[in-house]
């Protein structure tokens, strides 16, 4: 075994020196190290794309190229497939907020916010937040919602977050209010929040005031939005951020019993 051992790294380091390109599961390296995963590459030549989907490859610039043997000269790393995607580290918010000295631009899908997040801040001072959504035109989604029985299950169930704010609704069968909370992993002072409810006996004024949003949950509304009434707010953000927040319950008649409503709850990022 140990002479195998010695007689593999021998052979190893004499193609190194002698062609400085090392080929695993190939005799034709493309490169200064080249993997065949399938060991279906051409003795001879250049592989083919079909031929290319299982290689790996390190350029003589030091770029990665996975499913290709020429990675882009503007990229690290490239990754070229049509049948897989890539997966980032998934984790909880909390699981996040352990990372130490987290490096800006470091990016996790949040299984807590259900995005992908990037760390815009810096490694001090990290401030996460999602990543837009891009539409099929390929504009980015400016607006998200949730559409939950009344119910505490639906209840539960209604947190929608976009950009750096997280909404949910804490409706039961008769009504519900608005609950807000920072997406971005930390508090944001100096935040305004205002708002109003219209319902059967006219416009009710509702909360006004600047506030820390934290990363807990923070009820804004004192009454809420029943059958044939609605809740509207505007969130401006200490960092600069304007939302839209709509809520109402979508019912055949006011105040239906459990199970017999709908609350429709919008989240629309205005800049």
């Amino acid at each position: 075994m140990k002479n195998n051992i010695l007689l593999l790294m021998f052979l190893v380091a004499g193609n190194l020196f002698v062609t400085a390109q090392v080929g695993i599961l190939t005799s034709n390296p493309q490169g200064p190290l080249h993997v065949d995963g399938a060991k279906d590459n051409p003795a001879t030549g250049t592989p083919t794309t079909i031929q290319q989907v299982n290689d790996v490859i390190i350029t003589p610039e030091g770029s990665l190229g996975v499913g290709t043997i020429a990675p882009d000269s503007s990229s690290s790393v490239e990754v070229n497939t049509t049948s897989k995607g890539f997966l980032p580290p998934r984790m909880t918010n909390t699981q996040r907020d352990a990372i130490a000295l987290p490096a800006t631009g470091l990016m996790i899908y949040s299984t807590t916010s259900k995005c992908l997040q990037t760390n815009i801040g810096t490694p001090a001072s990290p401030n996460w937040g999602c990543v837009a959504v891009q539409g099929s035109t390929g504009a980015p989604v400016v607006q998200v919602n949730s559409y939950t029985p009344n119910t505490p299950a639906g209840s539960a169930a209604s947190e929608t977050c976009l950009g750096s704010l997280c909404v949910r609704h804490n409706g039961n069968a008769s009504e519900g209010s608005i609950l807000l909370r920072s997406n971005t992993g930390a508090s944001i002072p100096n935040s305004s929040i205002a708002g109003f409810q219209v319902a059967t006996s006219g416009i009710n004024m509702g909360d006004t005031e600047i506030v820390s949003l934290t990363t807990s949950y923070t009820q804004f509304y004192r009454g809420g939005a029943s059958g044939g009434e609605f809740i509207n707010y505007q969130v401006c953000t200490g960092t600069g951020e304007n939302y839209r927040i709509f809520l109402t319950m979508v019912a055949p008649v006011l105040n239906p019993g459990a199970g017999n409503g709908m609350y429709l709850l919008n989240l629309e990022k205005v800049r």
